[in-house]
């Protein structure tokens, strides 16, 4: 073990050249943030109408990836299904080794079941996300908050 007390001499140039990195990415940030001079003089209406907005859209992309996951839950499933009656016609057929075959196609019937249980899930999250909808948000400031 070294009894040297700092990070050795390329070490402490690869975290020098990252934190150079991540500074130089920063500001980049920085510059680009058109609203930093209106932020505090944007008023409270037009903040909460964009808040709303945000609120809107991230609603709708949730109920995307939902409903995406749900779709690939449901095509894993039947892929798994279709892997085991492949397997299960093999093992009938008396080719290869039988056993490893009824294995295989237990296992991709096991699959399949979790892959439906995964989708009906998705599919009863999507169900009340639909329903709910985004939360609704109030024009009138919280207590307690400057508007």
């Amino acid at each position: 073990m070294s009894s040297e007390s700092g990070p050795l001499p390329d070490r402490q140039r690869d975290i020098d050249t990252r934190l150079d990195a991540v500074r130089a990415r920063l500001q980049v940030l920085r510059e680009r943030d058109v609203f930093a001079g209106s932020r505090w003089t944007t008023p409270p209406r037009e903040r909460v109408a964009a808040a709303k907005r945000y609120a809107a859209e991230a609603h709708a992309a949730a109920t995307r990836v939902l409903a995406s996951s749900a779709e690939a839950f449901r095509n894993a499933a039947e892929a798994h299904e279709r892997a085991a009656s492949m397997h299960e016609r093999t093992a009938l057929g008396g080719i290869g080794d039988v056993h490893g075959h009824e294995r295989q196609a237990a296992l991709h019937r096991a699959a399949a079941a979790a892959d439906w249980q995964r989708a009906d899930r998705v599919q009863s999250l999507l169900s009340g996300h639909e329903q709910v909808g985004p939360a609704p948000v109030s024009d009138e400031p919280r207590e307690g908050m400057a508007g």
